[in-house]
């Protein structure tokens, strides 16, 4: 799980790059690590295995950073793509549609750690909050659970459950586990459309 912003926010365009922690809020994505020569522009270019077979597009590289004249320096070599099971989701929806949709579970998460020493390490997405009507809070889950799997995978953090999340379309089914009160239950979520929080 990677994040990233919009580097070129409302000119019409897109640009993703690695979040450095400021500007446009980021984006959690769940993508594939490679170590294929990717560089400023390639991104949305095709990742192919050695049998040139789809396996992902290209969204993101790991940079060095900017250089003293500011322009954008090139990849030390770790790059990542959108798995192509989720862009081609994406692209039929697209097609048949004129837009793509993103899941949204209606819940404000944290990281959810073991303890609150300096040792701690996370455990799960701590539900901050649920939205009233969203469909967190039509399965029942409550602010204070701690979601520790999402469709059967781990979750270790609140942005690898956002990314999860966010692989899906509007209106998918999925099941959570999560801990209340030390003991664990799974519910089934009928995920909303993130898309409307634009509107």
């Amino acid at each position: 799980t990677i994040q990233v912003a919009d580097s070129t926010p409302g000119n019409g365009g897109s640009s993703l790059q690695w979040w450095n922690g400021t500007g446009s809020a980021p984006v959690n994505l769940r993508v594939i690590q490679t170590d294929a020569a990717i560089n400023p522009g390639n991104s949305g270019g095709a990742l192919v295995n050695d049998r040139g077979e789809l396996v992902g597009i290209n969204v993101a590289i790991a940079t060095a950073g900017s250089s003293s004249s500011g322009s954008q320096s090139g990849s030390i070599g770790v790059g990542f793509a959108i798995p192509s099971n989720v862009a081609k989701r994406i692209g039929e929806e697209i097609m048949k549609t004129g837009s793509a949709s993103h899941a949204l579970l209606g819940a404000m998460v944290s990281d959810a750690t073991n303890s609150t020493d300096s040792a701690a390490f996370t455990v799960g997405a701590k539900v901050e909050k649920v939205t009233a009507g969203g469909a967190a809070a039509a399965a029942g889950i409550q602010a204070g659970d701690v979601i520790t799997k999402f469709n059967g995978t781990v979750v270790t953090s609140a942005g690898e459950l956002t990314a999860a999340v966010r692989q899906l379309a509007a209106g998918s089914k999925a099941s959570v586990e999560f801990s209340r009160a030390g003991k664990s239950q799974t519910v089934e979520v009928t995920l909303g459309n993130a898309n409307d929080l634009t509107k």
